[in-house]
């Protein structure tokens, strides 16, 4: 019989951590015992946000025998030693992307994951929002012809305030694993495989570093995909500059999310009726003004991906995004950055 309750720890609960926390209250069968921060005003804040019996700084306190699963979400360069520690003591993971900087890293968490038979999922926020398993539909339903090019870009300016290596890890490539494009392409990379339902089987690429002479790596960054459907995509991350947006264009319509709030959307297919797009598909342009993203913290919604964790571990099913899955999103960065020259680093 599944267990009634997933006791959680929470390792890492600073930074995005803070914005998805708060999930856990609404999560049936979820109870927060531990948090552990290496900033112990993080873990005590996390700990009374969420009724936590225990808060500290040391990763032994997520091992205990009242854990079920560990919520990691520290950064990139720790990924592989808290994964593998909490797995080899017998723990399910939700683990933030990226799975680790390097495929030797993801390796050794999947062999962690392996020998210990524990669950190992990997966090992609994006798939928390409907609007892209609408998307999903009017892609695999065919409301878009065949696809012909996938755009994405996801540009901020922190980088431009951020201090440099030792006051923020992200400034570090020896920390994230290279720049911009590990931090923010990832998201894009694996939605673009996901939408489509297409492998990646060639790309090409140019980063520099634009901006921000205070961070190591990429503060902006151009990458050009084939897929193995005949796709083309192309992903733009920054640090220096901002604008986020999504596009599908196919052979009978197109799809633009702009600014995670406004839609434009045509086909001559007929009507499409999803979760939260409603579409007459007359060969009109269609606007939708408004349609924001949930928050990160909802955990009443039904694809909040921390909910979901939950739920494949009460019903022992598989995760939504995988190791391998994870891995993949890695191997493929890793060969990115393998193609850049040393100064474009």
């Amino acid at each position: 019989m599944p267990n009634p309750e997933v006791r959680i720890a929470l390792l890492g609960c600073g930074g995005v951590a803070r914005r998805y926390r708060k999930s856990y209250l609404n999560i049936a069968g979820a109870r927060v015992v531990a948090t552990v921060d290496a900033n112990i005003e993080d873990a005590r804040a996390a700990a009374a946000e969420l009724g936590a019996a225990r808060s500290s700084t040391d990763i032994t306190d997520t091992l205990a025998d009242d854990i079920d699963a560990v919520v990691i979400s520290t950064p990139n360069h720790l990924h592989e030693q808290h994964a593998v520690a909490v797995l080899s003591a017998g723990k399910h993971v939700l683990l933030q992307k990226p799975m680790a900087r390097t495929v030797a890293e993801c390796d050794a968490i999947l062999q962690a994951r392996n020998l210990s038979r524990m669950t190992l999922a990997l966090y992609m926020n994006l798939l928390d929002h409907p609007l892209f398993r609408d998307l999903k539909q009017l892609v695999a339903g065919g409301y878009l012809g065949r696809i012909a090019l996938f755009s994405a870009r996801l540009a901020h300016r922190g980088g431009l305030s951020w201090g440099g290596v030792g006051q923020n890890w992200r400034a570090s490539r020896s920390q994230t694993g290279g720049g911009s494009f590990i931090q923010l392409g990832v998201h894009y990379q694996h939605l673009m495989r996901w939408l489509l339902d297409q492998s990646i089987v060639k790309h090409q690429a140019m980063g520099t570093n634009f901006a921000c002479p205070q961070l190591e790596g990429d503060d902006l960054m151009l990458v050009q995909y084939q897929l193995s459907g005949g796709s083309l995509g192309e992903i733009q991350t920054s640090w220096c500059c901002q604008e986020e947006h999504v596009s599908l264009l196919g052979t009978k319509g197109a799809f633009h999310y702009r600014d995670n709030q406004r839609i434009e959307f045509f086909s001559e297919l007929g009507p499409f009726e999803g979760e939260v797009l409603r579409f007459k598909g007359d060969g009109s342009m269609e606007t939708i003004h408004s349609l924001l993203a949930p928050e990160w913290n909802d955990g009443i919604n039904p694809y909040n991906q921390h909910r979901r964790f939950v739920e494949s571990l009460l019903q022992q099913t598989a995760p939504e995004v995988s190791g391998e899955e994870g891995r993949e999103d890695v191997r493929i960065v890793e060969e990115i950055y393998g193609t850049l020259s040393e100064s474009a680093q």
